[in-house]
């Protein structure tokens, strides 16, 4: 007996087991409704998402409502963080990164994805719908990594233009019309001082909140292809040779003309402590008659007042013809973080901003999205904006592409990435506009030199580790600017 009593304890144990699972999940038929009732009421689940474009922020919180209320157990808390890369940069040492956040051109999805830190995303968007989007959208580097997608378009990849934006309420005080506003270097001087001398002094030509001097150079760097159209905007890059050249006549040139109208007292004094938000904001008060600043300014104008303002473009050495430049890439994209523990969520919430955001930022003007089909669709509901929008998609032109021509220039991406010269073009245009820098050419050569060096020693670092890339592989010589590269 004393030998059989463990079995018979084992025999009761489990008939209580089976007691117990049948008194908690009853029949097959409750545990198939329990089971539903849990799909239907899945867990809570927070998504953090970092982005850096403010002017598109009520268009994303939109969003975002409507995506909750269809899915109320996922809470999106969205962010525009100041200080976008140091901030990210933070995050990745201390493996914090958010769920979603966006591209920044100093930190290069190549880049990313070297380090493990995003998560492909190719069940995103079915291959009918990648198919809408604009022509070069899904472009290695960029949006792509071997053929694996990372990135997601958010906005229209061709942006943003940057143009001259005026106050007809001032314009009009100065006794002059729109048929005035200039569309050369010596027309915007001599506006500049019929205006003064019209008003007494009281209102400015021009003003153009330049403290953050990254804003000066891409304005200047736009106008400088009417002089250099070899010469690209975005990096100040000679397609035809290969080489950087910050010292072009395009940019010296436009960085001269600057100085003339600060030296006649013809741009407005505060211009170099102001950011680009507190000029626009003299504009719209009157002080000023034009301020330049990028097609997303539009959108942000005083919508109560919106029939005082006009936008026209960029005004150019002799009238001459400008470009923005356009490599096929998607430039305002969002990637998914490597370390995210709610991929399914987030790939939820980007296939739903496909179908509900991309028409709002069409509708308010903030900017045309990366589908053809939605901006012919979607009407602007701001007249400006409509208008900045038309100037910005008649401005960009197709470039010559690199890692089209060969892969490897994406691994030099990443040898450049933190190694360039830590003077840049905007240290070159504060310190010449405040006087502390004499021999402009000078200083911009220096960098050209410095720049190419990093460039040559990249190229050298990625073909001793296997690579196959030289700087011929740079130049385009065939290449007719102002005419899209096929």
């Amino acid at each position: 007996m004393k030998r059989k009593q463990p079995i018979y304890f084992i025999l009761v144990l489990l008939a209580a087991m089976s007691l117990a699972g049948c008194s908690q999940k009853g029949s097959p038929q409750e545990a198939a409704a329990s089971d539903e009732a849990a799909a239907n009421n899945p867990a809570p689940v927070e998504l953090s998402v970092w982005g850096r474009w403010e002017e598109a922020t009520d268009q994303i919180n939109e969003t975002i409502g409507e995506f909750q209320r269809q899915y109320p157990n996922i809470t999106v808390n969205y962010t525009n963080v100041p200080q976008y890369v140091t901030q990210i940069q933070a995050a990745i040492s201390g493996e914090a990164l958010p769920d979603i956040f966006g591209y920044h051109p100093n930190l290069p999805t190549s880049f990313l994805s070297n380090l493990g830190l995003i998560h492909e995303i190719n069940d995103v968007l079915t291959v009918e719908e990648k198919a809408e989007y604009y022509e070069g959208t899904w472009s290695e580097g960029y949006t792509l990594i071997d053929g694996d997608t990372y990135g997601f378009p958010l906005f229209n990849p061709m942006r943003p233009s940057m143009m001259m934006y005026y106050n007809k309420t001032a314009l009009q005080a100065a006794g002059l019309t729109e048929s005035d506003i200039p569309k050369t270097w010596d027309e915007l001087y001599a506006f500049s001082q019929k205006v003064r001398d019209n008003t007494n002094g009281k209102i400015y030509g021009l003003v153009v909140g330049v403290k953050e001097m990254s804003f000066l150079s891409s304005i200047i760097t736009q106008m400088a292809t009417a002089v250099t159209p070899e010469v690209s905007p975005n990096d100040s890059f000679n397609y035809r040779t290969g080489q950087y050249e910050y010292h072009s006549p395009g940019i010296v040139q436009g960085l001269e003309f600057f100085k003339s109208l600060q030296d006649a007292k013809l741009l407005h004094p505060n211009s170099l402590v102001m950011s680009y938000r507190e000029g626009t904001t003299l504009m719209e008060e009157g002080q000023a008659v034009l301020t330049m600043d990028g097609s997303f300014l539009a959108s942000q104008l005083n919508p109560a007042n919106l029939e005082n303002y006009g936008v026209a473009p960029l005004p150019t050495k002799d009238g001459a013809p400008q470009y923005a430049a356009f490599q096929g890439e998607s430039r305002v994209s969002l990637f998914v973080s490597k370390s995210t523990k709610h991929y399914e969520e987030a790939k939820l919430f980007l296939s739903f901003l496909k179908d509900h955001l991309y028409s709002k930022l069409v509708r308010d003007g903030i900017e045309y999205s990366p589908v053809p089909s939605i901006n012919e669709a979607t009407k602007v509901n701001h007249p400006v904006a409509e208008q900045a929008l038309k100037i910005q998609e008649d401005t960009f032109l197709l470039i010559p592409r690199p890692f089209e021509k060969n892969p490897d220039s994406l691994k030099v991406v990443v040898e450049t990435s933190g190694k360039m010269p830590k003077t840049t073009l905007s240290d070159i245009a504060e310190g010449y506009l405040t006087g502390q820098i004499k021999d402009l050419n000078q200083q911009l050569t220096e960098l050209s030199e410095e720049s190419n060096k990093v460039f040559a020693e990249a190229i050298d670092k990625v073909n001793a580790d296997k690579g196959n890339i030289s700087q011929s592989d740079y130049a385009f010589p065939e290449w007719t600017p102002f005419t899209p590269y096929k």
